[in-house]
C-alpha cells in the first residue's frame, strides 16, 4: 500500500516518513534528476541487465533464479594437482597428527603444499595435466556421441 506523494516546488517527488516513494526507494533517498528512477549513488542499469533482473522488483520476498539443467553421463572433470598431492599424503598427516579435525588437516597439507620442492611439485603437476588432457579428450568424443543422438540423459 502507498500513501500519498507530493511533489515540491522544484518538481522533486517525496513521501511522508514511514512511506515508500514512487521510485522503489526508501523514504529519504532522493532519485537523481539524470538517472529516473535510481538514487543519486546509483549507476544506471546496465542494457543487459534486464534480463537479469527479477520480474517484479517490487515484490515481496525473494524470486530464485533457475539453474539451467547440466546434462548428465559425461566425463568427470580431472582432479588438480594439489588434490593429487592431497588424495596421496592426506592418510599420512592424519597418522602422524591424529588430533587434528578436518579443517587443521586441510591447513597442514597447504602448508606441506606451499612448501613443497618444486621438482616433487611438477610431478604432481604433470600428473594433473596428463589428467586434463585426458579429460578433455573424453569430453570431445561425449559431446559428439551426444550430437550424434548417442546415450544422452537430460539431468
Amino acid at each position: 500500500k502507498r500513501g500519498v506523494f507530493c511533489r515540491d516546488p522544484a518538481g522533486a517527488m517525496w513521501a511522508f516518513p514511514g512511506q515508500q516513494a514512487p521510485h522503489g526507494m526508501p523514504y529519504g533517498m532522493q532519485p537523481h534528476p539524470a538517472y529516473g528512477q535510481f538514487p543519486y549513488h546509483a549507476m544506471p542499469p546496465h542494457p543487459g541487465m534486464a534480463q537479469q533482473m527479477p520480474p517484479d522488483v517490487g515484490a515481496v520476498g525473494k524470486t530464485r533464479r533457475r539453474k539451467k539443467k547440466q546434462p548428465t553421463g559425461g566425463p568427470k572433470k580431472p582432479a588438480t594437482s594439489f588434490v593429487l598431492f592431497s588424495n596421496t599424503v592426506r592418510e599420512e598427516v592424519k597418522a602422524a597428527n591424529p588430533g587434528l579435525s578436518f579443517t587443521d588437516i586441510g591447513r597442514k597439507l597447504g602448508e606441506m603444499w606451499r612448501e613443497m620442492d618444486p621438482n616433487v611439485r611438477k610431478d604432481y603437476e604433470k600428473r594433473a595435466t596428463d589428467a586434463k588432457d585426458r579429460y578433455m579428450e573424453e569430453k570431445k568424443a561425449w559431446l559428439a556421441q551426444r550430437a550424434a543422438g548417442g546415450m544422452y540423459q537430460e539431468g
